[in-house]
């Protein structure tokens, strides 16, 4: 019997009794799915997966998905390792987004599994967006609903793709001068496929602006949006250890990674699953 414990009020829960690597109860799955539907961000501890191992856990939520900037493990193109070494400052995923916004089917669900971690710090910030949504006027909500942001994996309010991975040199990057032909227009309000219920989905690192809009009008909004969707009553935060693995739905969450670890090295395997066309 697997045992789930909230988090936070707004998400997040740990779910323990369970071995991974050798799970083939079913009943088990569905408890988990549930959990994952539930709570959007769900945390393993004590797990220990080999590559292998985090794609069958990872089929449990979908197929795997390509990720266009960073080459994949060996015998395993689907998974990529996200390090930052001793002497680098620059860290993978330090803001908020939710992934791969800028792909006409992004992934409904990101696992990431740790292999090191330093001894503090590191932390990841995860922000329901749902809830967001719920907290809004009815009137700003009938405003968002009518609206669609168009989603770009340039980076451009974040200095640009290609000078942030310039400077992260443990990972296998590539493709990153050709981040700007990655665009997507998504609804910003998104109705989740298994619950029905909306959440806010734009970003202040990938929506550009506003379809039939101009950026200078865009940005105002996106960025008090992202200043609400983030505030602490949305949030949880989870500390890493060597064999914590997190399944996050990416469908209604914004996750930010936190840059707080200067001098220790952190190694962690990334796999996106489900590719999903928002609605």
């Amino acid at each position: 019997m697997i045992q789930v414990t909230p988090l936070a009020g707004a998400l997040g829960a740990e779910i323990g009794g369970v071995k991974l690597a050798t799970l083939q109860n079913e009943q088990a799955w569905q408890e988990i799915q549930r959990a994952f539907v539930e709570y959007s961000v769900i945390v393993f501890r004590d797990q220990q997966l080999e590559p292998a191992d985090l794609m069958r856990v990872g089929a449990k939520f979908g197929e795997p998905c390509f990720y266009p900037f960073v080459t994949g493990m060996e015998g395993y193109p689907y998974i990529f390792e996200v390090v930052k070494e001793e002497t680098e400052t620059t860290n993978f995923g330090g803001n908020w987004h939710s992934d791969t916004t800028y792909l006409k089917q992004p992934p409904l669900a990101t696992l990431l599994y740790a292999v090191e971690t330093p001894t503090h710090g590191g932390d990841t910030l995860f922000a329901s967006t749902r809830a967001a949504y719920d907290a809004l006027s009815e009137g700003m909500r009938r405003t968002l609903d009518g609206l669609v942001g168009v989603n770009s994996a340039g980076l451009k309010y974040g200095g640009g793709r290609s000078a942030m991975h310039r400077n992260i040199g443990g990972m296998r990057v590539h493709d990153t001068d050709s981040a700007d032909q990655f665009e997507a227009e998504h609804p910003v309000a998104r109705t989740h496929p298994e619950t029905g219920r909306k959440a806010l989905y734009l970003s202040r690192g990938h929506t550009i602006r506003f379809k039939d809009m101009r950026e200078e009008e865009s940005r105002p909004v996106i960025e008090w949006l992202q200043l609400h969707q983030t505030r602490p009553e949305f949030t949880c935060r989870v500390r890493w250890a060597p064999g914590t693995l997190i399944a996050w739905d990416n469908r209604c969450t914004q996750h930010n990674a936190i840059n707080d670890y200067h001098g220790q090295r952190r190694r962690m395997r990334r796999l996106t699953v489900g590719a999903q066309t928002p609605q």
